[in-house]
């Protein structure tokens, strides 16, 4: 069975009494609180290395009619930017609402003033996030699934053959799980299940050790992730919540493997019983026979989305529950700038608030999204809290009066800005020791690695311009990005505003970023 942990007799000193508490936050919004209607409920699906085409409702050949039903009964985001496109910096995006740089553990790494490298060492331990605010607020807060945003204590190795039915095994899996567990809730969730603190596999030609699960465990249960969330749902209806599910697909490894593996493969090692969520895996099976591995995923996924959706349906809340789809980062282009990495979908429901069936052609960066759910609570951030995003509220309204002049993309040694009319930048500075070695005619990928040595998912050679310092696409005409037009005089006035944009955004940043940023 699924493994929740209650936060039953758990001090939370960010908590007030829930009358004065309730109060206080309807005084904020200028209305008596036998007057307020109830605050809404918000459900977060942050999925995992899933692209545009693998939904329906953005062109996919896919079927996913659950995921699509979002945008029929809600709104279609069709420039939604991850700021830093890979898992773990864009769910500290997502969770704070900050830009990956500001993360004290990314910090440590590299100090503020000089260059940095953004990969994944991005967390939010220690650190003001959403979740926290949201407690603070009323509500009660739920994860299920991945996290790998940092935790106190790395998990203890142990043999990558090592049997799950060895008692020391057991044994290490249970405290490598419970930690973990413990961590998050002191980042300010009050119920986590289901949970993967970092990767279940890793894929690829030549993937890289992971030592924290036993290979025979390292698979996907899309089940056991949705038993999670359902259980959550279940036992908090009756008070505003806010749920995090995060499901491990569409990554690595393959879905058709794990669809095919042990349905009680889980992080804690085997389960006694396979989860009770629906469809079953023999069900799952039939439905992705022929399909290709991330097809299968993108099916499997769905039927689990399905289930959340009828959750809510069963219970009588679904009106009265926010519910927003989005992914953390493409395939194509995944650890670099490129829209194929960065620019991702979302999907956003929110019943007699968002007009169905709408699409949002404006700019919005995931680091909006925890501003907005703080709008949508009516919660008011407080002093201690700053993120860099803005609330979308006006756009989810479709009321017209929203607009994003442009958004800030980091990752690696590459920082961009996309304007709404639809250009955008790039500049790739390296750190003064790999710049010599470029100057002297050696190859570096984006992440300061040898290109011979680096696995740059294949951005070398799917876009021309990736050696380029400068780079100025129109992604009106050129969606792709194949071709740099820094060198075009016509778009001369155009690439010295886009580097003053540039510009705007690193100087507020902690820290140095070749020309772009004057530190005194």
């Amino acid at each position: 069975m699924t493994e929740p942990v209650s936060t039953t007799g758990f001090a939370r000193p960010l908590m007030v009494g829930a009358a004065s508490l309730f109060a206080s936050v309807s005084a904020l919004l200028g209305q008596p609180a036998s007057n307020r209607p109830a605050r809404p409920n918000v459900i977060v699906i942050y999925t995992d290395d899933q692209d545009r085409d693998q939904l329906g409702c953005y062109g996919g050949a896919v079927k996913t009619p659950h995921m699509d039903s979002l945008a029929r009964d809600g709104m279609r985001f069709t420039r939604f930017y991850a700021a830093s496109p890979v898992c773990t910096p864009s769910r500290y995006n997502v969770i704070s609402g900050r830009y990956a740089s500001r993360s004290s553990r990314q910090q440590q790494k590299c100090p503020p003033g000089g260059p940095i490298n953004i990969g994944w060492e991005a967390g939010v331990v220690g650190e003001r996030i959403l979740p926290q605010v949201l407690q603070a607020g009323g509500y009660v807060t739920g994860l299920a699934g991945k996290w790998h945003i940092g935790i106190d204590e790395e998990p203890a190795e142990m043999p990558i053959d090592a049997d799950p039915n060895d008692p020391a095994i057991k044994q290490t899996l249970r405290a490598n799980y419970d930690k973990a567990v413990e961590s998050i809730r002191r980042c300010g969730f009050d119920y986590v299940s289901s949970l993967y603190a970092l990767n279940p596999g890793a894929g690829g030609k030549n993937p890289p050790p992971m030592f924290w699960l036993p290979k025979i465990l390292q698979q996907h249960n899309m089940e056991w992730v949705a038993e999670g969330a359902l259980e959550f749902i279940e036992q908090n209806h009756s008070r505003p919540f806010f749920l995090y599910v995060a499901p491990t697909l569409t990554h690595a490894p393959p879905a058709t493997d794990s669809l095919r593996s042990d349905p009680r493969i889980s992080t804690l090692g085997y389960l006694d019983t396979p989860p009770a969520a629906a469809p079953t895996r023999q069900e799952m099976l039939k439905q992705t026979g022929g399909l290709e591995p991330r097809q299968a995923a993108a099916v499997w996924l769905d039927a689990h989305v399905g289930a959340i959706l009828r959750k809510l349906e069963e219970l009588g809340i679904a009106d009265n529950t926010a519910v927003l789809l989005a992914s953390d980062n493409g395939r194509n282009g995944k650890f670099c700038c490129y829209d194929g990495g960065a620019r991702t979908f979302m999907l956003a429901r929110w019943k007699g608030v968002i007009p169905p069936g709408r699409v949002c052609e404006q700019l919005v960066s995931n680091v909006d999204l925890a501003p907005t759910i703080l709008d949508m609570c009516g919660i008011k951030p407080p002093a201690d809290y700053e993120t860099d995003g803005q609330s979308i509220v006006p756009a989810l309204k479709a009321t017209g009066d929203y607009r994003r002049d442009s958004v800030f993309l980091e990752i690696t040694t590459e920082r961009a800005v996309v304007t709404d009319d639809g250009f955008k930048y790039i500049a790739v500075r390296y750190p003064p020791d790999i710049q010599k070695l470029i100057d002297a005619g050696k190859k570096y990928a984006h992440w300061c690695e040898p290109i011979e040595q680096s696995n740059t998912m294949g951005a070398d050679k799917a876009f021309p311009g990736y050696f380029d310092q400068d780079q100025l696409y129109d992604l009106n005409a050129d969606p792709n990005e194949q071709k740099n037009l820094t060198r075009d005089p016509k778009h001369r006035d155009r690439l010295d505003a886009m580097k003053k944009t540039l510009r705007d955004y690193s100087s507020r940043l902690p820290h140095q970023f070749g020309e772009f940023t004057t530190r005194r």
